[in-house]
């Protein structure tokens, strides 16, 4: 690649420039949007930390760089930061020999920052950093590295180990909750209490809660609609039709499904069939009959679609050890709303608002509580649901927690049943309903992801 270029992806190199000009330029879309997501804390600049950003696509990764670039040219820093789109590059030699290239402009800067969007599209990306961690001044330089498929990242950054510095270098960037929707709209602190907080609160708690309720549900109808995807929101604030933003969804999924090998008509049909089984427990098997494929093809798809945080798989957990129990029937959530809408232009796949609902509720307790999500949304720790022999089941369990979606107008007696006798206590996840008395706590929606 001409030297010269990469000057156009770096306009801070241009000193004749000031720092405010080139920062206007640099988040010009981001602060000209109505919702902007608070980018701050994300990474240690002081540290020689090799950072790896995964996320789905489209959900600010590349915005969240242009962020920490402008905030290292606030510190000064101009000329030592570099910014490549991996797009551009054809493989890891022109990777290696570009980056040589800008430690030669930039060696007389004390440290070099440099960010690499989109690695993954790189074959063996890692010999290239590998080589230049180890037998350059690179060393002790800051990397932040972003990817899009949770397996590509995984497997290559494991050949990096003892080069990724003293920091906790795996990042994640996922779709906004409930919680952070809340906090970006009315600049205030949601309370971010534990499960088991929640379970202390008394009758005389409902008083003040209750005062919370018409301001939430407010805005849990229209994070409903919008989902966590920074650029749909604030599509739905200027009134902007939709369909553009269904067919970039669209062809990404279709694009990365293809780019792994697979077949685009295979994927229809397990989105056809995840889809209408979305907040409903099936076997691989089952599926996979059901389709007419076998099994290992219908978990290769998932397992593509789950790295690459589009899907989530919710394993049953054992009751006492909350261990994944691996060969029982599993639960398949969709990473946004979005995606369930999208599916819906594209496949005329129409969801009930209770399954809609939760989607939400498991996906938000997924990005609070989940673990291990840095490698996908496959194998997740923590966060899973439980059902008996005889198929009584609960939607969600949260370290040890019941916690079960109810988005009906009224809760009866029996909703509360299976709870009251597996686990004496729990959270019934109700449409308006707020009851606190006994061991079973019964919270709207809106309430509860606000709450947590």
């Amino acid at each position: 690649m001409d030297f010269s270029i990469l000057g156009n992806y770096n306009p801070w190199w241009n000193l004749a420039k000031s720092n405010e000009e080139i920062k206007k330029g640099l988040l010009r879309r981001y602060i000209n949007t109505k919702f902007r997501r608070n980018y701050n804390g994300y990474f240690d600049f002081s540290s020689n930390g090799l950072y790896i950003l995964r996320g789905p696509r489209q959900i600010g990764k590349s915005t969240l760089i242009k962020f920490a670039i402008s905030e290292l040219i606030d510190l000064g820093e101009r000329r030592s930061v570099l910014y490549l789109p991996l797009d551009t590059v054809s493989d890891y030699i022109t990777l290696r020999d570009i980056l040589l290239d800008f430690l030669k402009f930039a060696e007389s800067e004390n440290k070099r920052y440099v960010f690499l969007d989109e690695i993954s599209m790189i074959a063996n990306w890692q010999r290239a950093i590998k080589e230049l961690r180890d037998n350059t001044s690179y060393s002790d330089d800051f990397f932040v590295l972003t990817g899009s498929s949770a397996w590509d990242m995984k497997r290559s950054a494991e050949r990096l180990p003892g080069r990724r510095g003293k920091v906790e270098s795996d990042k994640l960037l996922l779709p906004i909750t409930f919680a952070e929707y809340y906090e970006n709209f009315k600049k205030k602190k949601s309370p971010k209490i534990e499960l088991n907080e929640i379970l202390s609160l008394k009758k005389k708690d409902e008083y003040e809660l209750s005062l919370l309720m018409r301001e939430l549900d407010v805005l849990f109808e229209e994070y409903v609609l919008s989902g966590g995807i920074p650029f749909v929101i604030n599509a739905l604030l200027t009134g902007e039709h939709l369909d553009y933003y269904y067919n970039t969804l669209w062809d990404i999924l279709l694009g990365d499904i293809e780019r792994q090998g697979l077949s685009r008509s295979k994927l229809l049909e397990i989105l056809q069939y995840t889809s209408n089984k979305l907040a409903q427990k099936f076997s691989w098997t089952s599926a996979a009959s059901d389709i007419e494929i076998d099994t290992k093809t219908f978990q290769r798809y998932i397992s593509v679609l789950s790295y690459n945080f589009i899907s989530a798989v919710f394993k049953a957990l054992d009751k006492n050890t909350l261990s994944p129990r691996e060969k029982k029937q599993k639960k398949v959530y969709f990473y946004d709303t979005f995606l369930i809408y999208t599916l819906e232009q594209k496949l005329g796949i129409v969801k009930d608002k209770p399954s809609i609902i939760e989607n939400i509720i498991g996906t938000n307790l997924l990005y609070k509580y989940g673990k291990n999500l840095e490698n996908g949304l496959k194998d997740v720790l923590k966060v899973g649901y439980w059902y008996s022999k005889d198929g009584k089941e609960i939607d969600f369990l949260i370290n040890g927690i019941p916690v079960e979606s109810k988005y009906q107008n009224k809760i009866n007696r029996s909703d509360l049943k299976i709870i009251k006798k597996t686990f004496d206590k729990g959270i019934i996840v109700s449409k308006k309903t707020l009851f606190l008395e006994g061991n079973i706590k019964i919270i709207p929606v809106s309430l509860f992801l606000y709450m947590i």
